[in-house]
Parts: structure tokens; C-alpha cells; sequence
């Protein structure tokens, strides 16, 4: 029998739990590894990362089943299992299943009765520890940073604002030259990213995988697409973030000759403070179709042109990933190694929803009623996050505009 994903997953951290209690047992003795514990914490690892991929494919059949167990129900039931293409920025966000919890909570046995007067559900993304990796298309700038989850709402680091290498061959007894490191602490806290739906008609929710979809795609796209806008363009003032666009300390790129030319000195930029490994230019989509329709003296396409297949995964200027967003400024691209950046989650998300608000105007100018004497509902959907950036020299700002 075929394991499945949970099965696959506490399978792998058995092993790693086993190559963690051999290390700490040798730690412990205040010695090094045996040959015999290094074989067998070496053999746990292993097959740990061979694991690791078992429980993706899984995941992605388990997800196929159940997607297809659906489509025949609502087959079955005259069409109200229909269901919507999930946005990739969706996917991007790990908001693709959760709408599940919802369904199950407002729907009865039979499909669609009734729903609750109120409700709560905690919406979660998978924290990742690396922030760009191969082969994967980098859909939002959420994707880049690691996040870090705080349980306070409050949280506090050094940001680094000089750095100035001063070493140097030293006579004997001649005296050592300082460098210069300076930290400044910078004290922050988590900030509240918010919306609320329309007041929707509960038979319009009849169907029930229209509402998962419904739900799922467009309440978590819109506050992805405004934490991505705080994390670019956040001015610090108010309930703000300080942006990657505004942060004091950032790098500067002029424009030079043409886009390769400028962005390509902008690596050079990031690559003389060893921030290069873990970076990724932003731009819009305007800016990226330009540079990719830029071509030679002889008309041909640098990026190969149309016949050419540039994916988001395939997406590279210069060998550094490229993310489009909307929140960027046309003219105007970053650089930026978000490595030396975090996100600080104190709720990923959470979704309510109710009938229990009266609208003062709602049959009319002065003529109010609840959502439910209308038989109304509307949700909230919201988050909290803080931005991090540890290193302002990491981003480069550069000028795309001749």
C-alpha cells in the first residue's frame, strides 16, 4: 500500500530525529563521532532528503485525488462542485486548500444548509528557510524572504549600516588597524494588513466549490498583493512598513547605455559585498518585456524571441532570478540579496466571517437592516506581519529609464 504524505513525513523526521539523538550523545560524552555513528547518521540524512521528495510527489497525488473525488461529486450534484482555476499566486502563497476548513464549517451533511452566524479560521503558510531556490517559479516577493514567526507582536535586530574592512599586514609590534562594523537596533512590531468582502447573498454560496474558490483565491490574493506593496514601496510612516524602496543605506544604480548594461552593473554592485548567492531583481512586468525584447544590431532577440520558452522558473538576467510585480514602479528595479531581510509573522492569516453587521443604508438611503435579516454574509480576511532588513547595502536601486 501506498504511504501517504503524513505517513512519508513523520517517516522522515524519524530519521533526523535519529541523526539529531546520535550527535547529542556523542556531544554529550564530550567526543567526537564513532565511524559506526557517523555511517548511521550519515545513512538517517540520506534517506531523510530522499524522503523529502517522496512527500512532495505525494502531496501532489493526494491533492489530484481529492480535486477529482470533488469534480464527481459536484457532478453528481447537478454542477455544484464546479470549480475555478487556483491563481499561481495562490499556489505561491500556500492558499490553495485551506478554503476546505471553511466549507466544512458552514456546510452541513448534505452540502449547503445554512452557515454559522460567525466563525474563525487560521489560514497558514509553510514557513521555507530558503528563500530562492532552483527551478521554481518566484511568483511574489514573499517567496524570497525567510520568514521568521514571532508570538509577541513586538521584535527587535541590529541592522548593519557600516561596514569598513581594515585589515592589513601588520609589523610585529606595530599597532593593528580598526574596522569598522556599526549596528544600530532598530525596536519594531508587527502591523496589521486587513480587508473585508462585500456583503455576498447566501444563495449565491450554493455551491459550494465556487465558495472554497471564491474564498481561497481572491480574500488571499489581496492581502498577498498588499504585504508584496509594503514589503516594495512602505514609507515607515503610520501603521507602514519601512519598504525595501525606502529603507536609508540602499545602493544606487544609474542608468548606463541600455537595461543589460545598467543591470548588469548593478550585480557588480551586490557582488562586491558577497551579497549575490541569495538574490533576486524586481520589476514590473513592463520592464521585464522590454528587456526581453531587446535585441542585437542584426534584430535578434538576446532572450531568443518568440520561439524561445522563458518560464517564471526560466526567468534569469545575468544568472540572478527575476520576480514581476505590480507593486513595482515602472522605471525603476531592485536588486537585493533576501537573505538579509525577514518577514515576521505573528498570524499568517485568518479568515471570519458574519452576519451580525447592520448596514444603516443597506435598503436605501436611511432604511438600514443586518446582513441578517438579508440573508447576507461577508468575511475579513487578515494578517499581521514586520519586515526585517538587516543589511540596507544588499539592495540596489537601480534606474531603468534612459
Amino acid at each position: 500500500m501506498q504511504k501517504t504524505a503524513d505517513q512519508l513525513l513523520t517517516e522522515m523526521k524519524g530519521l533526523l530525529k535519529r541523526a539529531n539523538d546520535i550527535s547529542a550523545k556523542a556531544e554529550a560524552e564530550g567526543r567526537g563521532f564513532t565511524q559506526a555513528e557517523l555511517d548511521e547518521a550519515q545513512g538517517c540524512i540520506d534517506q531523510a532528503k530522499a524522503l523529502k521528495g517522496e512527500v512532495e510527489k505525494a502531496k501532489a497525488s493526494e491533492t489530484m485525488h481529492n480535486a477529482l473525488a470533488e469534480l464527481g461529486e459536484g457532478v453528481q450534484r447537478g454542477g455544484r462542485g464546479a470549480k475555478m482555476d487556483v491563481h499561481p499566486r495562490v499556489k505561491a502563497s500556500g492558499g490553495t486548500t485551506w478554503g476546505d476548513t471553511v466549507v466544512k464549517s458552514v456546510a452541513g451533511p448534505d452540502g449547503y444548509k445554512g452557515i454559522l452566524a460567525n466563525g474563525t479560521v487560521a489560514v497558514n503558510v509553510p514557513l521555507d528557510p530558503e528563500p530562492v531556490r532552483q527551478d521554481t517559479p518566484v511568483l511574489s516577493l514573499r517567496q524570497l524572504l525567510p520568514n521568521v514567526q514571532n508570538s509577541t507582536g513586538r521584535f527587535a535586530y541590529l541592522r548593519q549600516t557600516t561596514r569598513t574592512n581594515n585589515a592589513a599586514v601588520v609589523a610585529q609590534g606595530a599597532k593593528k588597524p580598526t574596522s569598522v562594523y556599526t549596528l544600530g537596533r532598530v525596536d519594531d512590531r508587527v502591523r496589521t494588513i486587513a480587508h473585508l468582502s462585500e456583503p455576498i447573498a447566501k444563495q449565491d454560496l450554493d455551491d459550494i466549490g465556487m465558495l472554497r474558490q471564491f474564498i481561497d483565491q481572491e480574500m488571499r490574493l489581496g492581502l498577498d498583493l498588499a504585504l508584496e506593496n509594503e514589503i516594495l514601496n512602505a514609507d515607515g510612516t503610520g501603521e507602514h512598513f519601512t519598504g525595501i524602496g525606502n529603507v536609508s543605506g540602499s545602493q544606487v544604480q544609474a542608468y548606463d547605455t541600455n537595461l543589460l548594461k545598467t543591470t548588469r552593473k548593478a550585480v557588480t554592485k551586490l557582488e562586491r559585498f558577497g551579497y549575490l548567492d541569495g538574490a533576486a531583481f524586481v520589476m514590473t512586468p513592463e520592464d521585464w518585456e522590454a528587456i526581453e525584447l531587446l535585441q542585437d544590431n542584426e534584430a535578434v532577440f538576446y532572450y531568443g524571441g518568440p520561439q524561445n520558452v522563458i518560464t517564471p522558473a526560466s526567468r534569469r538576467l545575468w544568472s540572478v532570478p527575476v520576480v514581476v510585480s505590480d507593486a513595482a514602479t515602472t522605471g525603476t528595479a531592485y536588486l537585493a540579496d533576501f537573505r538579509q531581510m525577514r518577514l515576521q509573522v505573528r498570524q499568517d492569516g485568518v479568515l471570519d466571517w458574519s452576519e451580525n453587521v447592520y448596514d444603516p443604508n443597506a435598503l436605501g438611503a436611511g432604511s438600514g437592516a443586518s446582513d441578517f435579516e438579508r440573508n447576507m454574509l461577508r468575511f475579513r480576511f487578515e494578517g499581521r506581519f514586520g519586515l526585517e532588513i538587516l543589511r540596507p547595502s544588499s539592495i540596489v536601486e537601480i534606474d531603468l529609464t534612459a
